[in-house]
């Protein structure tokens, strides 16, 4: 045993160089040992006090003190790597980011089924991830609205039951990421809700918020969603809503009042999550008018936006996917920080519109925005995979870019050595991913 390699980098990690045969444990957490495939045996594990958190590995016996899961976490790689002997080895932990969370988009055709839900769970345990967002769009199991997402494989109230409490053991809260302003062609081209919809071609996908009928519509599926989850946070979306004030809306007035609708709109949905003593997030790119071009009076109205006090009662969720410079992505940063607004970073795995995912765009994107991140001690990130145009590229392609994520977060960012320790692949096989 000549390295011990650990998601993500310990603050502090001493080996020994002692080895010790490993038979199984006494007394491993019952639903981690079967859900991990944890033999049963001698060794035991004693919790005793300490600064932050870490282990102690000594013959027969581990010490653990702080966060336990972590302890688990750490405990279940190594195992992952010597099976049958552990190091004698001190490991403490801790972490930048008090959230470390996975966005996975499931609308654009590839709804997991509850196992695969499962799979990726435990994946997300093992890196030490705390949180796991679902992007439902039409896919969410409304009650009072059961012809929503009906013939495209929505959950069902009892599978996202199961997913929540599944996450709940491993120590990963499950949130809902909702879409209920744009994004919504799949409601809208439902016949029943075809006139809510901003343009007459419904398959943009925004709602009309000049039309107060369409706004309680939202608002009710905002309330189910929020009562039904009973996560800390509730992504309302709000991204990519260019439409907005641009279809019936301006036939009304003849005024384009798109910034307006928003700001009324998204203040009344984080009003509603936080009577429900949640945290709302939002995507920051339209109360920013970061991604419209400058030159257009678009652009300045949209910027003007974000001098809405209501922002700061909302988790900004700030997105970029592009390969752009570390210098970049603080100045994306600072947009938000300079208000005082509380954010995250969303960086891409690059999986949409294609069958596998592009690591060099992924990997650059990642080590930057995440880079930037760290520096200006930011709350938290969130990792998003999409699906654009069709979910093509398997959720399984994206193990190793996840754990990348974790290690370029929290850890050194070696992450090909670790990632080929914990899932056995050559390097050859490591190489071809990367082409």
């Amino acid at each position: 045993m000549k390295e011990i390699r650990i998601v993500p980098e310990p603050k502090s990690l001493k080996f020994s160089g002692k080895t010790f045969v490993f038979d199984g444990f006494k007394n491993f957490p019952e639903f981690l040992a079967s859900e991990f495939n944890v033999p049963k045996g001698e060794w035991k594990i004693t919790t005793t006090s300490g600064k932050g958190t870490g282990l102690k590995i000594k013959e027969n016996e581990i010490l653990i003190w702080g966060d336990s899961l972590t302890n688990y976490a750490t405990l279940l790689q190594l195992l992952r790597q010597y099976p049958s002997r552990l190091p004698e080895v001190t490991v403490e932990e801790g972490f930048n980011f008090a959230l470390r969370g996975y966005h996975l988009d499931i609308a654009r055709g590839g709804v997991p089924t509850v196992e695969t839900f499962k799979k990726i769970l435990r994946w997300l345990f093992l890196l030490k991830y705390n949180y796991f967002a679902i992007y439902f769009e039409d896919l969410f199991p409304w009650k009072k609205h059961p012809l929503i997402g009906k013939h495209r494989g929505r959950l069902t109230k009892n599978e996202l039951r199961e997913i929540i409490d599944y996450g709940k053991h491993l120590g990963i809260k499950v949130f809902p990421s909702l879409e209920l302003s744009g994004h919504m062609e799949h409601i809208l081209s439902l016949p029943e809700y075809r006139r809510f919809s901003e343009w007459h071609r419904p398959s943009e996908g925004c709602l009309d918020l000049s039309d107060e009928e369409a706004r309680e519509f939202a608002y009710e599926l905002l309330q189910e969603a929020v009562e039904f989850c009973p996560s800390e946070y509730v992504h309302i979306g709000g991204d990519e809503t260019w439409a907005l004030g641009r279809g019936k809306s301006l036939s009304k007035t003849w005024t384009f009042e798109g910034p307006r609708l928003y700001e009324s709109h998204h203040r009344r949905m984080i009003e509603i999550v936080k009577e429900a003593g949640k945290k709302p997030i939002l995507w920051g790119d339209m109360i920013s008018g970061m991604y419209l071009k400058r030159i257009t009076k678009d652009a300045s109205k949209w910027a003007e936006a974000i001098e809405s006090p209501i922002w700061k009662e909302a988790l900004i969720a700030n997105w970029d996917y592009s390969p752009n410079s570390k210098e970049y992505f603080e100045e994306k940063i600072k947009i938000f920080k300079d208000r005082n607004l509380q954010q995250i970073t969303c960086p891409g795995l690059s999986n949409w519109r294609r069958y596998y995912p592009n690591f060099q765009t992924a990997l650059e994107n990642l080590k930057n925005f995440l880079g930037a991140a760290k520096e200006t001690e930011i709350t938290g990130f969130l990792v998003t995979a999409w699906g654009d145009d069709g979910e093509e590229c398997l959720f399984s392609l994206l193990e190793p870019l996840l754990l990348a994520s974790m290690e370029i977060a929290e850890g050194n960012r070696e992450w090909e050595e670790k990632w080929m320790a914990l899932s056995g692949e050559s390097k050859e096989v490591l190489k071809a991913r990367k082409i």
